[in-house]
């Protein structure tokens, strides 16, 4: 499983991709939600994954929220 980790802080998105062995594929920054989520969905075809845990820390509100996605059409985040 593949893992995304995404830092929200103010209106910046920051993407951080993991294989199953926890090494960083790619990081991405992103300056709103909707370009975020384009993002994560282009990620399924480009690297060929199943099932990507989605892991979104908010800086401003100091939660962290996780999702398991099993396809690239629940890959986004609210």
């Amino acid at each position: 499983m593949y893992i995304v980790k995404i830092v929200k802080s103010g209106h910046q998105f920051t993407s951080y991709f993991y294989d199953e062995d926890l090494n960083l594929i790619e990081s991405e920054s992103f300056s709103d939600k909707h370009t975020t989520n384009f993002y994560l969905q282009t990620l399924p075809r480009k690297f060929n994954t199943k099932k990507t845990l989605i892991v979104v820390e908010d800086n401003g509100t100091n939660t962290v929220d996780m999702l398991l996605a099993k396809d690239e059409n629940s890959l986004f985040i609210h």
